[in-house]
């Protein structure tokens, strides 16, 4: 049987840190104990990039149990800091929220000819479009599945700055895309995660994880 399309695997990759790289220990060694053999694989459904497959598992106990999983092929998500210290952000409705949400710029990794597309290349195509501004540095800050439970949507976060605005050859939006754009000083959009304003959970992601970064560089 295949493997999923963009199947990726949890990071083990050492830290340095003991207390952390014990756990990632513990981690790798679960990888293995609570493993859930496959045992068959079915599309239920295939969208435009989405596909819901139903997976039958072993379970610890010995039986069998269905997982169905949403494959996704991975996204980005962009944390635009402008010199002036404000992060760019766009609004837009979302259906399944039932309300416009204010979040980080983001996108799917585009699939051609079978292939997944680079997470950065994804990000500099994705600021541009949703934003309209250009990154004169793209640097990864780190990465998060979205919904581990029944996605294999992982999503790369991505730090821009040194922005600067895409003229007569930008690229736009997508057709069913409607955003409208906005900036917020980085620790008024700390406060807006803290308080729930912000309720996207990439966009809460990124900007924490930003704010501690550039914290830390700044001790």
């Amino acid at each position: 049987m295949p493997d999923s399309p963009a199947v990726r695997r949890p990071n083990r990759a050492p830290t340095g840190n003991p207390v952390l790289d014990a756990i990632l220990a513990q981690l790798g060694r679960a990888d293995i104990e609570l493993d859930q053999p496959l045992v068959s694989r079915r599309t239920v459904h295939a969208g435009r990039y989405l596909t819901v497959e139903r997976d039958v598992v072993v379970t610890a106990g010995g039986g069998e149990s269905e997982r169905d999983i949403v494959v996704h092929p991975g996204a980005v998500v962009i944390a635009p800091l402008d010199a002036d210290g404000r992060l760019l952000f766009v609004t837009q409705f979302r259906l399944p929220a039932g309300g416009a949400m204010l979040e980080l710029p983001a996108g799917t990794l585009d699939i051609e000819d079978g292939k997944i597309e680079d997470p950065l290349t994804a990000a500099h195509r994705e600021l541009e479009e949703e934003t309209g501004y250009r990154a004169g540095s793209m640097e990864r800050l780190g990465g998060f599945w979205s919904a581990p439970g029944f996605s294999t949507e992982y999503l790369t976060l991505y730090l821009a700055t040194d922005l600067r605005l895409a003229h007569e050859d930008r690229l736009a939006p997508d057709e069913d895309e409607d955003l409208r754009l906005s900036r917020i000083p980085l620790h008024d959009a700390v406060a807006a995660a803290d308080l729930g304003v912000i309720e996207d959970a990439k966009s809460i992601a990124g900007i924490l994880l930003l704010a501690r970064r550039l914290e830390a560089a700044e001790r």
